[in-house]
Protein backbone atom coordinates (compact mmCIF):
# COMPACT_ATOMS: atom_id res chain seq x y z
CA UNK A 1 0.00 0.00 0.00
CA UNK A 2 1.29 3.61 -0.90
CA UNK A 3 1.64 5.48 1.85
CA UNK A 4 1.22 9.58 1.54
CA UNK A 5 4.95 10.27 1.90
CA UNK A 6 5.79 7.30 -0.94
CA UNK A 7 2.65 9.60 -3.23
CA UNK A 8 5.30 12.46 -2.34
CA UNK A 9 8.36 10.89 -3.24
CA UNK A 10 6.69 9.71 -6.79
CA UNK A 11 5.97 13.46 -6.90
CA UNK A 12 9.12 15.02 -6.47
CA UNK A 13 10.27 12.02 -8.37
CA UNK A 14 8.55 13.82 -11.80
CA UNK A 15 9.48 17.08 -10.89
CA UNK A 16 13.59 16.41 -10.43
CA UNK A 17 13.38 13.84 -13.80
CA UNK A 18 11.09 16.39 -15.85
CA UNK A 19 14.34 19.08 -15.05
CA UNK A 20 16.41 16.01 -16.82
CA UNK A 21 17.98 15.41 -20.35
CA UNK A 22 16.72 12.56 -22.16
CA UNK A 23 20.67 10.78 -21.08
CA UNK A 24 20.03 11.58 -17.42
CA UNK A 25 16.60 10.10 -17.50
CA UNK A 26 17.72 7.14 -19.28
CA UNK A 27 20.15 6.67 -16.66
CA UNK A 28 17.61 6.79 -13.76
CA UNK A 29 15.13 4.33 -15.78
CA UNK A 30 18.04 1.95 -16.02
CA UNK A 31 18.58 2.43 -12.29
CA UNK A 32 14.76 1.61 -11.87
CA UNK A 33 15.04 -1.58 -13.67
CA UNK A 34 17.98 -2.65 -12.00
CA UNK A 35 15.94 -1.71 -8.91
CA UNK A 36 12.97 -3.88 -9.66
CA UNK A 37 15.22 -7.08 -10.71
CA UNK A 38 16.57 -7.05 -6.92
CA UNK A 39 12.90 -6.60 -5.66
CA UNK A 40 11.98 -9.59 -7.90
CA UNK A 41 15.17 -11.40 -6.22
CA UNK A 42 14.53 -10.21 -3.04
CA UNK A 43 11.31 -8.59 -2.17
CA UNK A 44 10.44 -4.36 -1.70
CA UNK A 45 13.56 -2.69 -0.42
CA UNK A 46 12.94 -2.06 3.29
CA UNK A 47 16.39 -0.04 4.54
CA UNK A 48 15.20 -0.27 8.03
CA UNK A 49 14.73 -4.05 8.14
CA UNK A 50 16.84 -5.03 5.46
CA UNK A 51 20.30 -7.08 7.05
CA UNK A 52 22.43 -6.29 4.33
CA UNK A 53 25.85 -5.02 5.22
CA UNK A 54 26.07 -2.06 2.64
CA UNK A 55 29.27 -1.17 2.62
CA UNK A 56 30.72 -4.67 2.56
CA UNK A 57 27.95 -5.42 -0.65
CA UNK A 58 29.27 -2.08 -2.45
CA UNK A 59 33.20 -3.19 -1.74
CA UNK A 60 32.18 -6.49 -3.52
CA UNK A 61 30.09 -5.32 -6.52
CA UNK A 62 33.21 -2.97 -6.59
CA UNK A 63 35.79 -5.88 -6.66
CA UNK A 64 33.57 -7.69 -9.14
CA UNK A 65 33.56 -4.72 -11.31
CA UNK A 66 37.35 -4.63 -11.76
CA UNK A 67 37.52 -7.89 -12.64
CA UNK A 68 35.22 -7.79 -15.24
CA UNK A 69 36.63 -4.73 -16.44
CA UNK A 70 40.30 -6.17 -16.66
CA UNK A 71 38.66 -9.28 -18.31
CA UNK A 72 37.22 -7.27 -20.80
CA UNK A 73 40.47 -5.59 -21.36
CA UNK A 74 42.65 -8.51 -21.72
CA UNK A 75 39.59 -9.88 -24.73
CA UNK A 76 39.96 -6.74 -26.31
CA UNK A 77 43.54 -6.47 -26.75
CA UNK A 78 44.08 -10.16 -27.59
CA UNK A 79 41.46 -9.54 -30.31
CA UNK A 80 43.91 -6.39 -31.99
Amino acid sequence: MNSPAHAHDLNILALVAGELGPDEVRTLVALARRLLLGQQSYGALDVRTDPRKWQGEARDEALDLAVYLAVDLIKREGAT
